[in-house]
């Protein structure tokens, strides 16, 4: 290797020194990592020194190309990032890339008939060579370019040969086949051209003879016949055929040029949508401004998405930017039975289809590699490859010469890939979706019940295939409604049923992509398939690390790798803040799994374990919220909680988590298994602060029913008092009094002959409450001293503080205002030196209450503003209805009806979010007053 400075030699230094810039230079204009200079430079065989060795043969180059720089740069030609070195494009040139673009020049040329063009490229290209490509460099990546050069310049010289022939030089191309044939004899297509070149210069028996030390050597060295080209020459010249003579003076009998192949499958007759997609693939594909296409697009994404079909597609409406043709194989990735095609087979298929005969076809991968390239250089041709394994399959095809596409569809991710643009295709639009089953059923038939057409596109994910199928359900039953399909499908356990057809299923596409990954040889690809059979157990809308690693009982860290790699496989969907979900179809096979591989007693350790992830985090959560709070004592399941920061985390984490535990929780009520039913139960009552906190009322009263079910299924005494007074909380939230006492009272019973004192006084604090709020105020003045006697008597402080908060709240209600504001402004002094914030809250809600009673309307208002603040610097979203009700109330008693209007509307809004019905029903009577002109505003 030479080297040259503007118009001067240098010399690159030591060899190794020499391969780095070769390196370099071969990809000038993009990043070279320093792991990707090693491998290329040792490969395996990497020393310990490796990476020192090439900052010394950077720094080298370096003073090599900008001496002027000194030592420290700034450098501009050789720049480095954090990751490895760019040799910059447009400074540097290599006669190896003047060679390709010669070469492909002359194809340009040959494709016209040009002959004399293309011999005059041809020659141009060829007198680059001064020697043996890369002499003397070191590496493995030295080595391959080596073999591709080779490779190419023994075809520009057969190219060569063949040019001289057809332009009627035979004598010049005897010569130059002569020569060639002696340094690779056992390329047969220079001795199928010098067998030509003999017969026109009148030597016939000598062609023959060539023929047959063809056949000796090929049988000796190969152990195969010579191929079909080579035995057709043969016979033509042993018969003297007329189509071996000159017609003119320019022109041989050589057939002509083959049709450009068009092996696309026919384009699909139903396609619809997907038209960002189509747009983006054409641009890829087939660039509006006539340049080169993307060199690897891959369509990827889950079983049954459509990939193939849009893939096909788009080859179809970019085929004219491939005047070479179109080439389509499929790979077999994902194919039920049939064993994919390896890299050799493929390489195989695509030479053959180029003109290559079969026993030309290297039994070596990468130089079948090198073959292709050099068949495909100078051209422009579209390559589908359907249904690839993954990216190992098609490696060997990446980085095809310029002007070439590859168009890849795979359920494995390609973002790995070299040089690669991926579109991950999801689900369909809903009209889409809707407008597949028009064209698949019939348009009347969609039209008549057009709800119901949506609701099926949903239930089959939108996802074509199984659109088509359920078509297919509804095609083979004429007078089957909608409907009813629908309610077939709604039923998890037989929905994956109806969506299959013969041989097409959208269960078998799914159980081939498990059984891939449970087949395989890496262990990563085995846990991925156990965790894919795990997460049906829990039936969950989405997932996190922390809940796949309860699930299998890992750790987090070998969970996410897990994560990652299921998303590779398009079989799990990233979210935010590292979630991830299955898809819907996905999911119900899950479960479907989960019931055939894993044993009942498997299934329930894995879902109490989520329940103890569930449950100590969220008493976690709250405990970072609000620490005053106090749960019911309950052993969960060991297991590592989420990582939790503070306060505002805590509080991120129970939104996000909510839907979660909450279904978790309900499918542990209802099981069979006793011991799973309780730890659902106490999960529904580790939650309820968090909900009460967040104001999701409803979920309260959902989960306390449930729990109360599980209590009396299993005569448990401990999970019915405490259901009973849960849900009591939660109508007594909805203004529901009357129905809340029932409860509450149930539970005061219970607690008279079990539990702990505890216990009973945080029972007869919530009766007070709910007698308070039935103006039934001398049980509840009873029922608060009570409490307030065994708070004292335990040393329960919150207790205390929540009893003086009843006991004043039933003395307001008997009339005692000056009692009702020392137990409440004992209440507050207590939580304000405690630091609990909600008590701090309820003490001035009560003040404000004792004002409203007096008339005392700006007070009333200051005070509810205080709480107000209070409340959201403590995220207590559930309590705001109440102060935002007051303070509406107030400000319309003041006249200021602006404010008043503006706060019912928020107390509206609010209320209904946490179905808190009581201060729904009032904001709405106190807007009635407003509207109704009963009080008009001030100027």
């Amino acid at each position: 290797m030479t080297a040259w400075l503007t118009d001067r030699q240098v010399n690159p230094g030591p060899p190794l020194q020499r391969a780095t810039l070769w390196v370099l230079a071969a990809q000038a204009g993009h990043l070279v990592t320093k792991d990707r200079l090693i491998d290329a430079l040792w490969g395996a065989a990497a020393p310990k020194t490796a990476e020192q060795s090439l900052y010394t043969y950077v720094a080298g180059l370096r003073r090599l190309l900008e001496p002027e720089r000194g030592r420290r740069g700034p450098f501009t030609l050789l720049t480095q990032s954090a990751n490895g070195y760019s040799l910059a494009r447009d400074a540097c040139r290599t006669d190896a890339e003047d060679f390709e673009q010669r070469l492909a020049e002359a194809r340009r040329f040959q494709a016209k008939q040009d002959l004399p063009a293309w011999l005059r490229e041809l020659e141009a290209g060829l007198g680059l060579w001064a020697g043996p490509a890369l002499g003397g460099l070191p590496g493995p990546f030295c080595e391959a370019e080596r073999a591709r050069l080779e490779s190419m310049r023994l075809t520009a010289r057969e190219d060569h040969a063949d040019a001289l022939l057809r332009l009627g030089r035979h004598q010049e191309s005897l010569d130059a086949l002569t020569a060639l044939t002696a340094e690779a004899p056992l390329r047969e297509r220079p001795r199928e051209l010098l067998m030509l070149a003999l017969y026109r210069c009148g030597r016939q028996a000598e062609a023959l003879e060539v023929f047959h030390d063809t056949r000796r050597l090929l049988a000796e060295h190969l152990g195969v016949d010579p191929g079909e080209p080579l035995r057709r020459a043969y016979e033509l010249i042993l018969r003297a055929d007329p189509s071996l003579a000159v017609r003119t003076s320019g022109e041989s009998a050589l057939p002509p040029p083959a049709r450009a192949p068009h092996q696309l499958p026919r384009d699909s007759r139903v396609f619809v949508g997907r038209t960002a997609m189509l747009v983006r693939l054409r641009a890829l594909l087939a660039p509006w401004d006539g340049g080169d296409p993307q060199s690897v697009v891959a369509v990827t994404g889950t079983a049954g998405a459509g990939k193939s079909t849009l893939a096909v597609h788009a080859a179809h409406a970019a085929s004219d930017h491939y005047p070479d043709g179109c080439l389509y194989v499929n790979l077999l990735g994902a194919t039920p039975g049939v064993t994919r095609l390896s890299s050799l087979t493929l390489l195989g298929r695509l030479l053959r289809d180029l003109g290559v005969h079969a026993e030309a076809v290297p039994s070596d991968p990468g130089e079948a590699a090198s073959m292709l390239r050099d068949r495909l250089l100078g051209r422009r041709m579209l390559i589908v490859l359907d249904d690839a394994a993954g990216p190992e399959q098609v490696r060997p095809l990446l980085g095809l010469p310029a002007g070439n596409a590859l168009l890849v569809t795979s359920r494995e991710s390609f973002a790995v890939a070299d040089d690669c643009v991926q579109l991950v295709l999801g689900r369909m639009q809903r009209s889409e979706a809707v407008t597949v089953l028009a064209k698949l059923v019939g348009a009347e038939r969609i039209a008549a019940d057009p709800a119901a057409a949506a609701e099926l596109a949903d239930l089959c994910g939108r996802l074509p295939l199984a659109l088509r199928l359920a078509a297919a359900r509804l095609t083979e039953n004429r007078h089957m409604p909608l409907s009813e399909l629908n309610s077939r499908l709604r039923d998890e356990r037989r929905a994956l049923h109806e969506l299959e057809s013969g041989d097409l299923a959208v269960r078998a596409s799914l159980q081939l992509s498990h059984d891939v990954l449970a087949g395989s040889g890496h262990e990563l690809d085995r846990a991925a398939a156990a965790a894919l059979c795990h997460l049906g157990v829990p039936h969950v809308p989405d997932a996190t690390a922390d809940v796949l690693a309860a699930l299998l009982d890992v750790p987090r860290d070998a969970a996410e790798r897990t994560i990652a790699r299921l998303v590779r496989a398009n079989l799990a969907e990233p979210g935010e803040h590292g979630r991830f979900r299955l898809h819907d179809l996905v999911r119900l096979f899950a479960v479907e799994l989960a019931e055939r591989r894993l044993s009942e007693r498997d299934r329930d350790d894995a879902l109490d374990r989520v329940i103890g992830l569930y449950g100590t985090t969220a008493r976690l959560a709250m405990k970072l919220i609000d620490p005053h709070r106090v749960h019911p004592p309950h052993e969960f399941a060991g297991c590592e909680q989420f990582a939790l920061t503070g306060s505002a985390d805590a509080s991120a984490w129970l939104v996000r988590e909510r839907a979660n535990v909450i279904a978790v929780a309900a499918q542990a009520m209802a099981s069979g298994n006793s011991c799973l039913a309780r730890s659902g139960a106490h999960l529904t009552f580790s939650f309820h602060w968090p909900l009460v906190f967040t104001g999701h009322n409803l979920d309260i009263l959902t989960l306390s029913r449930k729990a109360l079910e599980v209590g009396d299924r299993l005569d448990d005494q401990g999970i019915s008092a405490l259901a009973h007074g849960y849900l009591a909380q939660g109508l007594d939230h909805s203004g529901r009094y009357e129905e809340a006492l029932l409860h509450q009272r149930a539970e005061v019973a219970l607690r008279r002959t079990i539990g702990d004192p505890f216990s009973r006084m945080r029972a007869l604090g919530n009766l007070a409450v709910m007698l308070t709020s039935l103006k039934v105020h001398e049980e509840a003045l009873s029922s608060a001293r009570e409490q307030l006697r065994i708070a004292r008597e335990i040393g329960a402080a919150v207790g205390e503080r929540h009893a003086l908060l009843c006991v004043g709240s039933a003395q307001l209600g008997l009339g005692d205002v000056a009692a009702a504001v020392a137990a409440y402004t004992e209440m507050e002094s207590l939580a304000r030196e405690a630091g609990d914030a909600m008590h701090r809250a309820d003490a001035l809600m009560a003040m404000a209450e004792v004002h409203l009673v007096q008339e005392d309307h700006p007070s009333v208002a200051e005070l509810y503003e205080k709480a107000l603040v209070l409340m959201r610097e403590n995220r207590f979203r559930g309590m705001e209805p109440r102060c935002l009700g007051r303070l509406g109330q107030a400000e319309r008693l003041m006249g200021r009806f602006d404010r008043a209007r503006a706060y019912l509307r928020e107390t509206l809004a609010v209320a209904q979010g946490c179905g808190a019905d009581y201060w729904v029903d009032f904001a709405r009577e106190e807007l009635a007053l407003l509207d109704g002109g009963r009080a008009a505003p001030d100027g």
